[in-house]
């Protein structure tokens, strides 16, 4: 299986980040930041928010689990000493797939200006 693991570039985020690398090491796991299968976002919420803008365009493609360093997760909802854990499910095929549905929205301002993105209705 590809994976990319994504960081919020803290000390904290990025050593269980090389800490993961390492434990897929031992599985047959190939890392892969073009086109991943699971994406594992360490940080926070913002941080998982940004995984899923980076890999938009596989979404249907890519799953996604997060991993919050800091006091309070939603979107990621694991703790750093669970990662373990989370290696031995991801490399071994136990974890199920959850799809939420995304909205699709364009957002016009004044000045002509329009963005466009996916939100999640979750």
């Amino acid at each position: 299986m590809k994976y990319v693991i994504t960081s919020k570039g803290d000390e904290k985020s990025n050593l269980l980040r090389l800490t993961m690398i390492a434990a897929f090491g031992e599985y047959e796991m190939e890392y892969d930041a073009l086109s991943p299968e699971i994406v594992i976002s360490i940080g926070g919420d913002g941080t998982l928010l940004a995984a899923f803008h980076e890999y938009e365009h596989r979404l249907n493609e890519t799953a996604f689990v997060g991993i919050h360093t800091g006091h309070l997760g939603f979107y990621a909802d694991w703790r750093p000493n669970e990662a373990e854990k989370l290696v031995k499910y991801i490399a071994n095929g136990k974890y199920e797939k959850v799809r939420y549905p995304l909205l699709k929205t364009t957002v016009y301002y004044e000045l002509g200006k329009k963005r466009s993105g996916l939100f999640s209705t979750k």
